[in-house]
């Protein structure tokens, strides 16, 4: 995620990278998936905890989105859900993110540069009753008309417009591409209450469990159509339906066909769709070869993703969503932004973490997984560890006021980037070269993904599950760069 930061480095550096990479491609061993790491080489490890919070998701919500595009290009929008308490707490009122508030002349974020338009016309009950509602910033209660009780199901509607800021922060509109990220009412965690944050604009202040997601839309034009669901053959539409099945959110873009080429490639049983700017067509086929090399590693080595498609959207961004990424265009950017967004697929979507007060769990250990893929992909040599953890060193060796990392994204100010990119997967990549060198890396992460896929882990599960990986207690390691009870 936020690789955006992740990608200032020197000119030094850049022209050291480019060079060891003609060198090192000649000189690997590695074809699409090796190096391999048997199945029968991974050693298990047996469940941390009887009743641990990886697998107490606490609410579940379920979607039914009909989108409607008007020829201003403003949405009116229809999303029921279906909300599943599965806490053990009585529920007095429904928490979600309606993070498209921010963006309204009253209330925008003062990091945005433009406005947009959000406004909520109804939210009512299964049999049409208004429900009462409290909006602040992103956070949106509801109150139905009883208590909702453990276990219990009940099923709202969110009536709303929507027309999103040009060139804004994930929701935006650019030229005559739409990109819906955050776009809809977001269910939020429930622990023993509402896990809901104010928009922050470094990370991630949000938190939502796994659900499943049916969406409709009428457009006013034909657009391609990428998204976290299954959409099939890259072809312009103006209507159509998407779904996605046990997913965290749900993205969908909608881009301009005029200034969009298209190029699709198999990956086991997923489909890798790759959307890229139709000036710059000549690199596409190299790009999505990437895509494909890292998708087939990761698969191979770490553990099994069923998703069918994987969307690849080359818009000059990095950030991660359940199958779907945005990249760089710029092909002296993309590769390294592409593995870490893809390895964001196994750590951060199949196992899932909090991201505003825990995101060392989903960034440090996928930007260890990227510097890893990348150190082995060339050659496991120094030479080869020297550009394949090249920006996660340079992150590395700033100077730093903050050494912990499990603190609120809120928290980090500056030093967000060098220690959640740089000196937390440093040190990890450090551990684990003193104990069998980079497979060993690999080995772990492949054990610590089988164990929690589809689940939630905190700090204390992971520090107990790498205590127990390794048959020694190396907790006072850990507590020299986070925060343990």
């Amino acid at each position: 995620m936020k690789t955006k930061a992740f990608i200032a480095i020197c000119t030094a550096a850049v022209i050291l990278g480019v060079g060891s990479y003609f060198i090192l491609e000649k000189e690997s061993k590695i074809d699409i998936v090796e190096p391999e790491v048997k199945a029968e080489e991974k050693p298990t490890a047996k469940k941390v905890k009887e009743e641990s919070i990886s697998v107490l998701q606490g609410s579940r919500g379920n979607y039914k989105i009909d989108i409607h595009q008007a020829e201003d290009l403003r949405f009116h929008i229809s999303a029921e859900i279906e909300v599943t308490n599965e806490s053990k707490s009585v529920w007095e009122d429904i928490g979600f993110y309606f993070i498209p508030n921010v963006t309204t002349l009253e209330n925008k974020y003062f990091m945005l540069s433009s406005i947009g338009e959000a406004e909520i016309s109804s939210i009512r009950n299964k049999d049409g009753e208004e429900l009462s509602y409290k909006l602040n910033d992103t956070m949106l209660y509801v109150t139905p008309k009883s208590d909702v009780q453990p276990g219990e199901k009940t099923i709202l509607t969110v009536e709303y417009f929507l027309k999103p800021p040009v060139k804004g922060q994930r929701l935006s509109r650019i030229h005559n591409n739409i990109y819906l990220a955050l776009w809809y009412p977001m269910l939020g965690r429930y622990t023993n209450k509402w896990d809901l944050h104010p928009y922050y604009h470094v990370g991630e202040f949000y938190d939502t469990g796994y659900g499943d997601y049916e969406i409709t839309y009428e457009l006013a034009r034909e657009y391609l159509v990428a998204s976290s669901g299954e959409d099939g053959e890259p072809k312009p539409t103006i209507s159509g339906k998407t779904q996605g099945a046990n997913i965290k959110d749900f993205y969908i873009a909608f881009l301009d066909p005029e200034e969009w080429i298209s190029e699709t490639l198999k990956a086991n049983d997923t489909t890798i769709r790759y959307f890229y700017p139709y000036d710059v067509p000549d690199t596409l086929h190299l790009m999505i070869m990437d895509a494909q090399r890292a998708f087939l590693f990761m698969e191979k080595n770490i553990g099994d993703n069923p998703t069918k498609e994987l969307d690849v959207v080359a818009n000059d961004s990095g950030m991660e969503y359940p199958n779907i990424v945005e990249v760089w265009a710029d092909p002296g950017r993309h590769e390294r932004v592409l593995i870490h967004e893809i390895a964001h697929q196994w750590f951060y979507f199949m196992v899932s973490s909090d991201p505003y007060e825990e995101s060392w769990l989903d960034e440090s250990l996928t930007a260890l997984l990227e510097g890893t893929y990348r150190t082995l992909r060339y050659d496991s040599s120094e030479l080869g560890e020297q550009l394949g953890f090249n920006e996660i060193n340079i992150f590395a060796e700033r100077n730093t006021q903050q050494e912990i990392a499990n603190i609120p994204v809120t928290e980090f100010g500056t030093d967000l980037g060098p220690v959640l990119y740089g000196k937390i997967p440093a040190i990890l990549r450090d551990f684990f070269k003193e104990r069998g060198g980079h497979e060993e890396t690999i080995k772990f992460l492949s054990a610590y993904f089988n164990e929690f896929k589809y689940q939630y882990v905190d700090t204390e599960t992971f520090v107990e599950f790498f205590n127990e990986y390794h048959q020694e207690d190396h907790t006072e390691f850990f507590k020299e760069w986070l925060l343990l009870e």
